[in-house]
């Protein structure tokens, strides 16, 4: 997997390399601010899966806070190093399936954007666990993944080209694991240490080998009981 996604950061099909972040992280933002009247500003961040860099460059220099950028790709922190430096942003080098490098209780604003998808079931029990070790007591998570529920690419993928992990399959182009979910998995999984603040789904489109298929997305809010 770690070659592909490699190949991926240096030659991309798949990803993108546009510097401006999603709309959907802007309306966590937004929510955050506005809805939760939290103040960012030198608050302390994660960024998990952190790809180029663009959501944790962007908080670092709007609101000056302090980010940990986490991916398991050098290719990916190499670009991130080079095309979105920033003092208050640390790029490292590692897997969110393993311990964070980050100390207990310290994180305010974490982010999980397109990333824990790609983990295994038994990364995932590690993953969950580091999220409530490291993210404060009222501290927030955002999670955007994939739907299960009305993503027909997705249920067929399962059975044509089924992965490891329940409801998962292996990505035609990069030949990697992903997991969709339900609502009810997101309620099962982050429950016991999250309260779900919102969850909503989205539709959007993905490319296999160049040509683009209809996906469902989650974008969800928690904030750590």
């Amino acid at each position: 997997m770690s070659h592909s996604w490699e190949r991926e950061y240096t030659n991309p099909t798949f990803i993108s390399k546009d510097p401006k972040p999603k709309e959907d992280f802007f309306k966590f933002v937004d929510w955050l601010r506005k809805k939760e009247k939290v103040s960012l500003e030198g608050l302390h961040g994660l960024d998990l899966g952190c790809g180029t860099g663009r959501h944790a460059f962007h908080l670092a220099d709007r609101f000056d806070m302090k980010m940990c950028a986490i991916d398991f790709s050098k290719n990916a922190i190499s670009f991130a190093q080079a095309h979105a430096p920033h003092e208050h942003v640390a790029y490292c080098v590692g897997s969110i399936g393993d311990t964070f490098p980050v100390v207990n209780d310290s994180i305010d604003v974490a982010l999980d954007i397109m990333s824990s998808f790609a983990l295994s079931s038994k990364e995932r029990l590690v993953y969950l666990g580091e999220l409530a070790r490291t993210i404060k007591k009222g501290g927030y998570l955002y999670l955007r993944t994939l739907a299960r529920e009305g993503d027909d690419n997705a249920k067929f993928l399962i059975k044509n080209n089924p992965g490891p992990d329940e409801n998962s399959y292996i990505h035609p182009t990069l030949g990697s694991p992903e997991t969709v979910f339900s609502k009810g998995d997101m309620e099962r999984l982050y429950g016991s240490y999250f309260e779900i603040k919102h969850i909503s789904k989205k539709t959007g489109y993905q490319k296999f080998s160049g040509q683009s298929y209809k996906r469902q997305y989650w974008n969800v809010y928690l904030q750590k009981k």
